[in-house]
């Protein structure tokens, strides 16, 4: 029997920058990036949205590899689900 684990809820702005990621990755078959997410958000500074995709990261919504690039991905890619 396997146990579903409930991930932490995201904030809305969480929310929207993972659909994006989420669309971004289906439409395209690859990640985005900081500096593409900042421009789709009008994020001035890549910190912020660093910070964002850490809090996911750690909320069990995304892995994400801070130091190299495109490594963002949806957990539910990783899993085979669709949402």
């Amino acid at each position: 029997m396997t146990e579903t684990l409930e991930r932490p809820p995201l904030t809305e702005r969480q929310q929207a920058i993972y659909d994006h990621i989420v669309q971004h990755y289906r439409t395209r078959g690859y990640a985005t990036t900081i500096r593409e997410l900042c421009e789709h958000f009008d994020i001035r500074s890549p910190n912020g949205v660093r910070c964002h995709l850490e809090l996911m990261r750690k909320k069990g919504w995304i892995t994400w590899e801070p130091n190299y690039a495109r490594t963002l991905r949806p957990l539910e890619m990783d899993d085979g689900q669709q949402q």
